[in-house]
């Protein structure tokens, strides 16, 4: 099963604490990125702003643009 039906079967099924776990294993397994690293985050905040839009279109893609049309 990928990660992202995991993800699915695990909404679909609040109940089932196993899938929790797994599917949270998974996730505490994956790296984590840095999208700012300390030095950019001290930019001028304009500047700061749109570099970090950059890098969360970067990261999450059609995700991010699917998720915030939704909410509107």
């Amino acid at each position: 099963m990928t990660d992202q039906e995991l993800k699915r079967y695990m909404l679909n099924h609040r109940d089932d604490q196993e899938a929790f776990h797994a599917y949270m294993d998974r996730r505490n397994a994956r790296p984590r990125k840095v999208l700012i690293t300390a030095e950019e985050a001290k930019l001028p905040f304009d500047e700061y702003g749109k570099l970090f839009d950059q890098r969360m279109r970067e990261h999450f893609g059609d995700e991010l643009n699917q998720r915030s049309t939704e909410q509107q």
